[in-house]
């Protein structure tokens, strides 16, 4: 999985919008939308801005965890 499908894995498990992580961020929901966009390169200030929301180590939107074979899942709204 690529850091930016961590990205959005990340987000919908901690049940965050990306309304709500714009908020959060400063940052602009389109950009936050093309951040988690596979093929996307994505600036090393904006992933510390959304690992600061999330409220995670940036190191943790980087690494391969069990969310890439399924099983760890995002949590329900």
């Amino acid at each position: 999985m690529s850091t930016v499908e961590t990205i959005k894995w990340m987000r919908k498990a901690k049940g965050v919008s990306l309304t709500k992580l714009a908020s959060l961020t400063g940052l602009h929901r389109m950009a936050l939308a093309r951040a988690e966009r596979p093929g996307q390169d994505v600036k090393a200030s904006t992933v510390a801005a959304i690992a600061e929301a999330l409220g995670v180590p940036v190191c943790k939107l980087f690494e391969r965890t069990g969310h890439e074979r399924g099983r760890a899942k995002p949590a329900k709204r």
